[in-house]
Parts: C-alpha cells; sequence; structure tokens
C-alpha cells in the first residue's frame, strides 16, 4: 500500500477520530490559550537521568505544578544537599487560575524536551515563567541571561523614545514594594496609535532588586520599532507592543480606550495583543498537525511486523494477557521489539487498540514502556513495543528462585521507579492518565531491573481540571483494584495509588495479595501488613528470600506507606507526588495509617482457590495470568 494509500485508509477509520477527539483536542485546549517565548538550558553542567538529583528535579516540578491551581507565584526546594535542587513559577496575574495552572503544566513539559539533563533551566511564556536550578534562586536578582522577543512590522522607531520614557516610568510603580511586583499602562501616542508596556518582577526580589533587574532588561533591549517586543530575564521581564486602531476591529478599538483608565484592563489587553502578534507572525504549525502526522508515522506494514517476528512463530511467544498473545522480534534495522496481538475474538481489544495506540504519540518517560507503533491491516490489531528483557515483575517476585535476586536495593529501586512512573501518568502528562489496571504483571524489568510501566488499553485519560469518573463497566483486576473502584464503578489517580500500594506490599513480601497464605489468620497480605505494623512487628512482612536487611528504617517507611496507599478513604491515600517525597526524603513526618478495607469486596465475592480464574458478573475481571 503506497503512502497515498496508507493515509487515506488512516484518515478514513474511526481510529484517527478516536484519538484526535480523546487525545489530541484535549491537549489543544490548553496550548491555544498559552504562548511560548524561549528557553534557556543552564551551561554544560548536565547531571545523569539515574541520579538523586534527577529525582529530585522530578519531585520539584510535580510540586510546583500541583500549586499552580491556586498560586500565582510559588518557590519550593526539593531533596537535601548534595542533590537539592531550587525552583519557582510566576503566572501573569491577570491570567486566570486556569491559564495558569495549564501554563506551567505546559511549562514543565516544555522545560523536560528542551533540557532533559540540564541541572539550571528556565522555560518563558507569555503567560508564566518556570525556572529551578541546583543552587539557591529566591530573592536573587540575575541578570546573566537575557532573551529578546520582536514581532510584527519594523515601522514605529520614531517612538523609541517614548517607549523608553514610558519603561522608566513604570518602573517605579512595579518597584513599591506591592505583592505583584508588576505594571502596565497604555499610553496614546497618535488619534489611532497606543502603545502597551508591561513590567515584571518575580515577587521574592527586593523593591531595590527589582528596579535593578528592569533596568538591566531596559539597558539591553534594542528597540527596531517593531510592532511588539521585549526582554526576558530569570527574574523580570519587560513587554511591549504598538496598536494602531486602524489594523484592528472597532471592538478591539474600543477595549484599548477604556484601557487607557484602568492599570489591570491595560495588562489584560496588552498580553491578549501580544498573543495576537506573535501567533500571527509564528511560523509552528496549527494545534494538532504534528499529531496527526507522529500517529501517521507510527504506522507498520503488516509485512514488517511478520518477517519481524517470523511469522508470527511459537518460538518468539514471550507470554499471553487478557487481550492477546505478546510475540519477539527483530527489526530491518536491528531494533529489537515485542509485538502484541490483540485476539480478533475479543470485543473489548478494539478499544483498547485504539487507546494504547493512541498514548503512544503522547507519553515518553524512562519508567514508562515506549511504544513504537501499531498496525490496522488484514483484520490484525498489532502494538510495536520496546523489547524488555527481563519481563515482567510477577515472574521474579513470585518465584522463590528467581526472588532471590531481587535483593533490597533492586526492590527499593523498584518501588521508586513505579512511582516516578505514575507520577508522570497522574500530573506530568498532558493529558492526564489513569491507568486502571496497574499489577505486577504489568510492570517490565529492563536490564538493569529498572521498571517500566506497560499496558495502557484500560487507561482514561483526563482533560483540563478533570481529576475523577465514574463507569458501569469496572475493568481491572482481582485484588488490585480500589474498593470505590469495583463497588461503585469510581476511578482516579487515588485507584491508582491503592493499586500501587497492593504492588508494594507485594514487592516487600513476594507473596499476593489475592493468593494470600491461607495458613495465616488474615483473610488478605494487606490485612497480614496492617496487623504487623499495628503489632510493632512490621518487618516481619519482608521476604524471606530478602535475609537480613540492613535498611530497616527503609523498609519500615516502605512498609507504612504502602499501608497509606490502601487506605479504604480515598482522601487518607496520598498523592503519587507525596508517595514519592515520603519515600525518597529524610526526615519526614508520615501519617499514621487506619486498618486497610475487608478483602475480597467486590460484591462480596470470596477469593478464588490458587489458580488463575476470571470473574464476570457486575465486575469484568481480568485474568492473573503470567505475560
Amino acid at each position: 500500500m503506497d503512502q497515498t494509500k496508507l493515509v487515506l485508509h488512516f484518515l478514513s477509520g474511526t481510529f484517527l477520530f478516536l484519538c484526535l477527539s480523546d487525545l489530541l483536542l484535549q491537549a489543544a485546549t490548553a496550548e491555544d490559550q498559552v504562548t511560548y517565548l524561549d528557553s534557556y538550558c543552564g551551561g554544560d553542567q548536565q547531571y545523569d537521568q539515574e541520579s538523586e538529583y534527577a529525582n529530585n528535579v522530578d519531585l520539584l516540578l510535580s510540586n510546583l505544578t500541583s500549586r499552580a491551581s491556586t498560586n500565582k507565584f510559588y518557590n519550593v526546594t526539593s531533596g537535601e544537599a548534595p542533590n537539592q535542587v531550587y525552583g519557582l513559577f510566576l503566572c501573569s496575574s491577570y491570567t486566570t487560575d486556569q491559564v495558569c495552572q495549564d501554563c506551567i503544566t505546559l511549562a514543565q513539559d516544555e522545560i523536560r524536551q528542551q533540557c532533559p539533563s540540564s541541572v539550571a533551566s528556565i522555560v518563558w511564556y507569555i503567560e508564566c515563567m518556570l525556572r529551578y536550578a541546583n543552587h539557591s534562586i529566591f530573592a536573587i536578582n540575575n541578570e546573566s541571561v537575557h532573551r529578546y522577543m520582536e514581532s510584527g512590522q519594523a515601522k514605529y522607531s520614531q517612538y523609541n523614545q517614548d517607549l523608553t520614557d514610558t519603561f522608566i516610568s513604570l518602573f517605579s510603580t512595579a518597584t513599591t514594594g506591592n505583592s505583584s511586583l508588576a505594571s502596565s499602562t497604555t499610553v496614546y501616542l497618535t488619534k489611532d496609535l497606543t502603545m502597551t508596556c508591561f513590567v515584571q518582577c518575580t515577587p521574592d526580589l527586593s523593591p531595590s532588586d527589582c528596579s535593578n533587574c528592569l533596568n538591566s532588561a531596559l539597558s539591553k533591549l534594542t528597540t527596531p520599532g517593531t510592532q511588539s517586543g521585549g526582554l526576558l530575564q530569570p527574574s523580570c521581564r519587560l513587554m511591549y507592543a504598538f496598536n494602531d486602531a486602524g489594523s484592528l476591529s472597532p471592538g478591539k478599538g474600543i477595549y484599548i480606550a477604556l484601557a487607557v483608565t484602568s492599570v489591570v484592563a491595560a495588562a489584560s489587553l496588552f498580553l491578549h495583543f501580544f498573543v495576537f502578534l506573535k501567533r500571527k507572525n509564528s511560523t509552528r504549525k496549527p494545534i494538532g498537525i504534528e499529531e496527526i502526522k507522529s500517529m501517521e508515522n507510527l504506522h507498520f506494514e503488516l509485512d514488517t511486523i511478520k518477517a519481524a517476528t517470523d511469522g508470527f512463530s511459537p518460538a518468539n511467544k514471550l507470554g499471553q494477557g487478557g487481550f492477546g498473545i505478546v510475540y519477539m522480534g527483530t527489526l530491518a534495522d536491528q531494533q529489537a521489539v515485542a509485538v502484541k496481538r490483540l485476539s480478533n475474538a475479543s470485543g473489548q481489544g478494539i478499544k483498547e487498540f485504539k487507546t494504547e495506540a493512541c498514548l503512544a504519540a503522547k507519553i515518553q518517560h524512562k519508567n514508562l514502556v515506549k511504544v513504537f507503533g501499531f498496525c490496522l491491516e488484514r483484520d490484525e490489531m498489532l502494538l510495536v513495543y520496546e523489547f524488555v528483557p527481563n519481563k515482567s515483575l510477577d515472574r521474579y517476585l513470585f518465584d522463590k528462585k528467581k526472588g532471590a535476586n531481587l535483593k533490597w536495593e533492586t526492590r527499593y529501586n523498584i518501588i521508586v521507579g513505579i512511582a516516578r512512573g505514575l507520577l508522570y501518568l497522574h500530573e506530568d502528562s498532558r493529558p492526564k492518565i489513569i491507568h486502571r489496571d496497574l499489577k505486577p504483571s504489568n510492570i517490565l524489568l529492563d536490564g538493569e531491573m529498572n521498571p517500566k510501566i506497560a499496558d495502557f488499553g484500560m487507561a482514561k485519560l483526563f482533560g483540563g481540571d478533570q481529576s475523577q469518573g465514574n463507569t458501569s463497566r469496572v475493568v481491572g483486576t482481582f485484588g488490585y483494584m480500589a474498593p470505590e473502584y469495583a463497588i461503585t464503578g469510581q476511578f482516579s489517580g487515588k485507584s491508582d495509588i491503592f493499586s500501587y500500594g497492593v504492588i508494594l506490599l507485594e514487592i516487600l513480601s513476594g507473596q499476593r495479595n489475592n493468593l494470600f497464605d491461607p495458613d495465616t489468620e488474615a483473610d488478605s497480605l494487606l490485612d497480614y501488613a496492617w496487623r504487623l505494623w499495628d503489632e510493632g512487628n512490621s518487618l516481619k512482612l519482608l521476604d524471606s528470600a530478602l535475609g537480613n536487611v540492613s535498611a530497616k528504617a527503609e523498609a519500615e517507611r516502605c512498609i507504612q506507606v504502602g499501608l497509606l496507599c490502601v487506605q479504604e478513604e480515598t482522601d487518607k491515600r496520598p498523592s503519587i507526588a507525596s508517595v514519592l517525597l515520603m519515600l525518597n526524603t529524610q526526615p519526614v513526618t508520615i501519617p499514621s495509617p487506619v486498618r486497610p478495607p475487608a478483602f475480597p469486596y467486590c460484591l462480596g465475592k470470596k477469593a478464588a482457590p490458587r489458580e488463575s480464574y476470571s470473574i464476570q458478573a457486575e465486575c469484568e475481571i481480568t485474568e492473573l495470568n503470567p505475560r
């Protein structure tokens, strides 16, 4: 099939429509409201992606993002010296809470892409700024970095002195010690021409430092007479826009007249007009085009996949899940891949296939399995993943011989790695993603035993400020589903937290929750872990294969965090950012858990004997087969 036919085939089905409606348009809603300006990646100093500093950067960015819905300015540190990270964000005081939240969320995505390993980074949007470094940046005027902007026609140079005088007059207003340290004004230059100027410092600066920063920025600002422009520095910015009333609609001319009497209105108008000019002259393609092309580029020819897997040879079979068989393959460029061949007999499989393939265009994180592409051809539904050599966590965890290879350091690394993957899904990804089927068989281990979350077929995407959902079709795996989800169909990030807590306790104990040892008095692993913790004997939970664990305080902390994650009430479960904070930070106060819910709780059904099973009543449960 040539490329033209392939694209026509691709666009003609419901597949692309589903991707765009569920995924791409959600992202476009946020991105349409903010405008990227520039970024700075601090010098040549880089950090290792597997280092403690990398962990602290992840925690810091997620902490800042979570604060943007209620703050226009926030600063925070993450970790301890010598790996401590300092970070802050600043939104324009004229943006709404939602635009501020969207801007900072997009900014942390941008900073990861532009500066993936820089120890110090900054990203600027018209609406916000996000920054972090490996040294203190709070209440410090930084003039060492600057970025110049210009846009529109260069025909206003005769007003350069007016521009300079207006900026200087604004500096005294912005440095009077008010909370925003921002000021703006609109000036009539002629009957039809106005000039709007805007200045802003980070609110942690003293008035004198703010003044020094703005004067420094003004001294660097070249004034070629363009229609709009500005100068960005880490601690302050100044921006301007000329508006010829004749070049805009009459309605906008009225708004300009009104703005003269109000500083707030003037600043708001300036931001909208500057965005208008920036986007009018931007060379960026409309939102959605790149995403559409990326989906097209993910398509594999069926013959290519057949060649890679030797015609889906049984010798290449890696395992079998709820929706099909997974094969190992090798592409023509020698790239090793895993191919999931979905069963045509499963009515569910088509929807789950589309979900996973759509997500492939968006999510990238070292603790998430990378999807290379898909194939929809000749009634085949195929997903092509990166090949992860050590297969799934359950193959090690619940096998006594292989479990002996999972030493404490390895298990702790897996616990933290899964949490970091979840952090990306819940707080850093746009759209936010709820996995809904976290379990050890969906955690794959790479050659260095680093965990990668897999199988997004049951995932749900949340756009905007949506944080929870409800479904009449409960899908998941018995023993890992949160009680509110299993019983009522309600799901949220806290549903994944419950599943994570179960996995954490299984990693520590080497025992399955839903196939728990009947010789104990407890009805589940969760209940057993709680009883030991309540009696002060929590370390008895640890897998005997671990031997004598030297990091006892770390192990006890993990047990307590696991019990907090499996609390029955959702508001008593921590967020994934809090989980990572509790796991990585010393000292930190960890709340005391209460007894977890009785198990099993899915419609009062009792656990099945020690064998694979599938229950389909009002709950739709996947089988517990190895991958």
